[in-house]
């Protein structure tokens, strides 16, 4: 998967574990519906925000060699 990541994606990446750091309003009441206590949801989130940072730090991606790549040819 790491393989095929593209600057795009890496970037797709970076917003979602931005957005995913803290549930949304729209989220947590949906765990409200659901039955789903805040404190599991939260966990659940910081678990997720984690891997999705690791997921960045093992990429082995640099957004800028990309650039510099495309500016050449």
């Amino acid at each position: 998967m790491l393989g095929e990541l593209n600057r795009n994606r890496y970037r797709a990446l970076e917003l979602l574990a931005e957005h995913v750091r803290a549930p949304s309003r729209e989220l947590s009441l949906d765990a409200i519906i659901s039955d789903i206590s805040d404190e599991d949801l939260r966990w659940v989130t910081e678990k997720i925000h984690y891997y999705l940072l690791k997921l960045l730090e093992e990429a082995d991606y640099d957004p800028s060699e990309e650039e510099v790549i495309s500016l050449v040819e």
